[in-house]
């Protein structure tokens, strides 16, 4: 039987080895905590496998909102040793590029709607990048417009 969490993974539809451990819902958030259960990571300088965590820090990720809720995925990644003496990079973080790119701060699903909703709506998009140059340009000059 499928308790609460298994369903709330599968209508997210997150990759193989990402599991939700907690969902927490306000009046306009929906906040998933996940994480990656796999045994191992690869050190992106060797590409090498690593079994030996390091550690772990929290993320935030934006989400496609569902419900009319704004979706948060709050990541925990773990830091990895890279077991290769000759490897510079000692210290990595996983990676989960099927979900969300390194640095980003929103999944690769939210990203492909925005520029998917941008091109739909005759934006002149040539970078996905250019979509939230723009709607950051949009919110300084409402800022900075006088209030009428």
């Amino acid at each position: 039987m499928m308790d609460d969490l298994d369903t709330a993974s599968l209508l997210f539809s997150l990759p193989e080895g990402i599991c939700i451990s907690l969902v927490r819902m306000t009046m306009t958030d929906l906040v998933l905590h996940i994480a990656c259960q796999r045994a191992c990571a690869i050190c992106p300088l060797c590409q090498q496998p690593s079994e030996r965590v390091h550690g772990h820090h929290g993320r935030t990720v934006a989400d496609l909102p569902c419900a009319g809720r704004r979706v948060i995925l709050a990541l925990t990644v773990r830091k990895f040793v890279c077991g290769i003496p000759t490897c510079l990079r000692k210290i990595f973080t996983e990676r989960l590029p099927e979900l969300v790119q390194s640095y980003a701060h929103m999944t690769n699903r939210l990203r492909e709607a925005l520029v998917a909703l941008g091109l739909a709506t005759s934006a002149q998009v040539s970078h996905p990048s250019q979509v939230f140059r723009a709607n950051r340009s949009a919110r300084y000059e409402a800022v900075r417009a006088p209030h009428q």
